[in-house]
């Protein structure tokens, strides 16, 4: 049991938070919301040790017991699998994680300390999942994930016995791996109980419960101080009009409940425009892409996955052409307009201010700039900052107002909801379910492709076009066993595949082990279910093996 007894901190005289109470059960997985800036990372590292806090108090947390994915990770072996076995591991383990989280087998002989920022985090990701601490403490976890090491990382979380404490903004997530949520605004914390859609619901109700009783209480005051101020006076009324005074002065007065400040996002209506909003005729370009082919129609919302560097965002820039491809062919539909929002940000100007950017861009007054700006919740402070130390969230802000102002009706975009928090997500994904004009959108936010995406295009080195609707889940990744049926043999070194095999029959015992343990019925079945499709996955394992 972790237990938090009215914690505080400030930084100087700004106060993050303050007497903040709850409690966590071993076992449970606790997510932790709340906009960027509210102190999600502060309390983070509070519960770790490397942040102080200035009065309360914590019960349950021992350093020893406590797993945390480091920000700046130290490694000190030569290889990457070598890093993960020397935290105590057996090899297929640290390989199931790994490959899991989308390393591949070439991986594991790069040294760790060469891999770029975002392979970093995940390696230092792997080492907190391998540790299996008694409490595992994450910030922002699917950072830096396709959408495919997502979903492996979900299944562990789910799986995993010992206590979850994640800082996360991915929906989804919160959606399918938390039992509570813990809400962190305006410098208070409330933990609610359930996933994220009954969170959301929660404190929806919360509000509106709180606002009626604030309204409430606040008629009651007025008409209070009126018959104060009409009877004070009078000697008949006098002694009746100092009770009520009274009454007043001890009144516990209810604070207002702070406004709802989620961002409105209203794209404009979408210019008519040729039913073939795009052709892509077998585009290829260096040893990213390769003969790829593909239509897009008039409002339609086309969702494209696939795995970390596999050209997504490469394809992205050909199309609006920022790069030019080595062979094919390009059709834009006649009176397609396309608006586009990078990853990068690289439509913003680096030295500009935000103000800067809609004046410059579309000829705006000041005063109107600041008003567009402002519906997306970007005031005069940030307004005037430089776009070069803006956050990334305000990056993203930025880019759309510029993108609502193209009045584009083909809208092209590279992760819009990066850096974002959950108000900011929820008002694109609104203002992207309400568009009627076209859309393509790269995203790993599995739960704005559930609820925008009316078509996945799932792309790889071999392009493969899925053109069924998506439907309330993201794309699993296949099986192993799936993968190397439908790969050419050459493709298959020996040695990779008893090495799958191998992982695969110590899972196989790792299962036959848990159902030994297991008395509950349900888990039982579920479990007998596994060891049946793991036996199965390991047959056809060695039938390809043997020819």
């Amino acid at each position: 049991m972790i237990q938090i007894e009215n914690l505080t901190k400030f930084y100087g005289e700004r106060k993050i938070f303050s007497d903040v109470n709850f409690k966590i059960a071993d076992g449970e997985k606790i997510g932790i919301v709340g906009k960027n800036g509210a102190g999600k990372s502060t309390l983070i590292k509070i519960l770790i040790g490397a942040e102080e806090f200035d009065s309360g108090k914590i019960f349950g947390l021992r350093a020893e017991d406590i797993g945390y994915s480091e920000q700046i990770p130290h490694f000190t072996k030569k290889n990457l699998l070598d890093e993960m076995i020397s935290i105590g591991v057996q090899e297929f383990q640290a390989k199931k994680i790994l490959f899991g989280l989308g390393f591949s087998e070439n991986d594991l002989k790069k040294n760790p300390n060469e891999f770029s920022g975002g392979e970093t985090a995940k390696i230092s990701l792997a080492k907190s999942l391998l540790d299996e601490p008694r409490i595992l403490i994450l910030d922002e976890p699917t950072n830096h994930l396709d959408i495919y090491a997502i979903d492996f990382l979900e299944d562990f979380i789910k799986n995993y016995r010992g206590t979850v404490i994640t800082v996360t903004h991915d929906r989804h997530f919160l959606q399918n791996c938390v039992d509570k949520i813990l809400d962190i605004e305006n410098g208070n914390a409330t933990l609610y109980p359930g996933n994220y859609e009954k969170f959301f619901q929660l404190k929806k109700e919360r509000r509106e419960f709180e606002l009626k009783a604030y309204e409430k209480q606040q008629e009651k005051i007025q008409k209070l101080e009126n018959f104060v101020q009409k009877n004070k006076v009078r000697a008949s009324t006098a002694k009746l009009a100092r009770s009520r005074q009274n009454f007043l002065d001890k009144m516990i007065r209810l604070e207002k409940p702070p406004a709802d400040e989620s961002v409105k996002i209203n794209l404009k209506d979408a210019a008519e425009s040729a039913n073939r909003v795009l052709i892509l005729e077998n585009i290829n370009f260096k040893d990213i892409i390769k003969n790829f082919s593909a239509e897009i129609f008039k409002g339609e919302k086309i969702g494209l996955i696939g795995k970390n560097g596999v050209g997504k965002s490469t394809l992205l820039k050909i199309i609006v052409g920022e790069l030019k491809s080595d062979r094919g062919e390009i059709k834009i539909g006649n009176r397609v307009k396309i608006g586009y929002l990078s990853q990068g940000h690289e439509e913003l100007n680096e030295n500009f201010s935000a103000i800067d950017e809609l004046v410059e861009n579309f000829n705006l007054p000041v005063e109107k700039a600041r008003a567009e700006l402002a519906k997306l919740n970007i005031f005069s402070e940030i307004a005037d900052k430089k776009i070069s130390a803006m956050s990334g969230g305000e990056k993203t802000r930025v880019a759309l107002a510029k993108l609502i102002l193209t009045g584009a009706n083909f809208l092209i975009l590279d992760e819009p909801t990066n850096h974002l928090d959950l108000p900011a997500r929820e008002a694109i994904e609104n203002a992207l379910k309400n568009f009627d004009g076209t859309i393509l959108i790269v995203t790993h936010d599995r739960y704005l492709l559930d609820e925008v995406a009316t078509r996945i295009i799932e792309f790889s080195r071999q392009i493969k076009v899925e053109p069924e609707k998506i439907s309330k889940s993201a794309p699993k990744q296949k099986k192993s066993a799936e993968k190397i049926k439908s790969s050419p043999k050459k493709e298959i070194p020996p040695e990779k595949l008893e090495a799958q095999i191998t992982m695969a029959e110590m899972e196989l015992k790792m299962l036959e082990n848990e159902i030994n343990s297991e008395v509950d019925p349900a888990k039982l079945t579920e479990l007998a279910a596994a060891h049946e499709k793991k036996l199965a996955e390991i047959d056809e394992l060695l039938e390809i093996w043997v020819e």
